[in-house]
């Protein structure tokens, strides 16, 4: 997907987590900022040029547009609400404790390649929301509470 109203996500491949500058706090910056992409992604697309494309669809095509979308949703909610929890609001700064709190989210079904929305923007977009749960998962589960 193009750069765009989106921000300068590239939709389509999402970087996993990465050691780079900025340590935890860049990383959950990172992913803050992507999830936001990606939610203004879907949300232009889906109340936009997807309502028209799955209309033109079958029922079943339809359906599954629409589950997915809700899908969408649900994930980037999921990341959020774990991004804003205010036990991160000081997590990887300098000298304050860099312990996340756990993700569970329940495991999104793969996005296969014959869905009705694959070479359309909502598969890309339906990708990156499942690299954004990953990242955020993989987060968790790097920097979390001892269990």
């Amino acid at each position: 997907m193009p750069i765009g109203p989106a921000g300068n996500a590239n939709l389509g491949s999402l970087r996993s987590l990465s050691r780079g500058p900025g340590g935890l706090r860049g990383q959950l910056d990172m992913l803050y900022r992507d999830t936001l992409a990606c939610g203004e992604a879907a949300r232009n697309w889906f109340d936009g040029p997807g309502l028209a494309w799955r209309a033109g669809q079958p029922p079943a095509a339809q359906a599954a547009a629409a589950l997915e979308s809700l899908g969408v949703t649900a994930r980037l909610l999921a990341v959020m609400t774990w991004l804003l929890d205010s036990a991160h609001s000081k997590v990887g700064l300098a000298g304050m404790p860099s312990r996340l709190k756990p993700l569970r989210h329940q495991e999104p079904l793969p996005f296969s390649d014959d869905h009705p929305l694959a070479a359309t923007p909502g598969g890309a977009i339906a990708r990156a929301s499942r690299q954004v749960l990953a990242r955020a998962e993989a987060l968790s589960a790097l920097y979390g509470e001892p269990q």
